[in-house]
């Protein structure tokens, strides 16, 4: 069964991020309804047939929505990319890619190509993930 992040801890992630990288931005929520449609999107279905089949999908479609809807007053591209890895992490997977190299991702997903495929985004994800071992 997938684990789906809430608002809630979306909230606390940007909080969170904001407090570490930059903590004289304002923080909160700008728009409540974009953050509720971008923490809703990877559940999405139609006639039970899920929108975004795969875990990537999934992570690429939270990731998408949170870095572009600007949902925060800041932070929105921290707080997606950190959001996706914990959507992620707490479905078994652990993000391999550099602080660096998440950095240029999001930047070309969001500023230089902002029209890339969602299976592109999705992809990435996957080729820069492994597999936790589950705890015994």
């Amino acid at each position: 069964m997938i684990r789906y992040l809430t608002e809630k801890e979306v909230i606390l992630i940007n909080a969170l991020v904001i407090r570490r990288y930059s903590p004289k931005e304002q923080i909160g929520v700008k728009l409540p309804e974009l953050l509720n449609s971008a923490v809703y999107r990877p559940q999405q279905s139609l006639f039970e047939n899920e929108a975004y089949p795969t875990i990537w999908l999934k992570a690429a479609a939270l990731f998408e929505s949170l870095a572009k809807k600007h949902s925060f007053h800041n932070a929105n591209k921290r707080t997606a990319f950190a959001s996706m890895k914990q959507f992620l992490w707490l479905n078994g997977y652990t993000l391999t890619a550099s602080e660096t190299e998440a950095e240029d991702f999001t930047v070309h997903i969001v500023v230089t190509k902002p029209s890339i495929p969602l299976q592109q985004i999705a992809d990435w994800i996957e080729g820069n993930s492994i597999g936790r071992k589950k705890e015994s």
